[in-house]
């Protein structure tokens, strides 16, 4: 099943209309190539951990600054080119009974602009959005001795930092063992004084986002 899109999405400018027989098969084609996309967009990583912490705000914050958008437009495209394939295979083509039927040279020119359209909220925002949040650094105001290995660092700010992540203090990893957004404050796992006046980390680890062609329309 799809973590980040599903037929409901598909309203609007995306609207796709599927026969409810279909509906099952439409939103398995959905999480097909939603899967597909994201993967090749980074690699199988990034995927898992998109679809496993959804919930957390970075992913949500991608989502919402036109990735969202790029994935509807793509599967848009996807779905209605794979459609007019099936047909003129020879297989059954997918459409609505009650829909009225549209010459195919204007489903692609459609499909092509709804790419585009999803390819222009990525390039303007999603690109924009991962590197101005690929490298976060953030002052250290204070730091506790817990005992028992941990140590509470309480910071200028936190953002897009969560249990188990890791953070570098003068070139040293340290695993972070939980997080305290309201206090601005984190606890790591050190067995040394720590030194340094600030704390630096990736939310999007070796992730970074390229700007995207557009299809060229019919």
């Amino acid at each position: 099943m799809s973590y980040l899109v599903n037929i409901n999405d598909f309203k609007g400018r995306y609207r796709i209309a599927v026969a409810s027989f279909n509906t099952s098969i439409f939103q398995s084609y959905i999480d097909q190539t939603e899967e597909q996309i994201i993967t090749e967009d980074f690699d199988t990583d990034f995927y898992n951990d998109i679809v496993s912490n959804s919930a957390k705000d970075k992913y949500q914050d991608l989502l919402t600054s036109g990735y969202k958008d790029y994935l509807l437009g793509s599967i848009y495209f996807y779905y209605q080119r794979d459609a007019f394939l099936s047909s003129s295979t020879g297989n059954v083509k997918i459409n609505n009974s009650n829909s009225v039927n549209v010459p195919d040279a204007m489903n692609g020119a459609i499909a092509k602009d709804r790419y585009n359209l999803g390819v222009g909220y990525y390039n303007r925002g999603a690109v924009d959005f991962l590197n101005d949040n690929a490298v976060k650094s953030y002052s250290i105001l204070s730091s506790s001795d817990l005992g028992g290995g941990l140590a509470q660092l309480d910071l200028l700010e936190i953002d897009y930092l969560y249990a188990n992540d890791i953070v570098r203090i003068n070139n040293i990893d340290y695993v972070v063992q939980s997080v305290d957004d309201m206090g601005n404050s984190i606890t790591i796992l050190t067995n040394e004084d720590l030194t340094g006046s600030k704390v630096v980390y990736d939310p999007f680890v070796n992730v970074f986002f390229e700007n995207k062609i557009l299809i060229t329309p019919f």
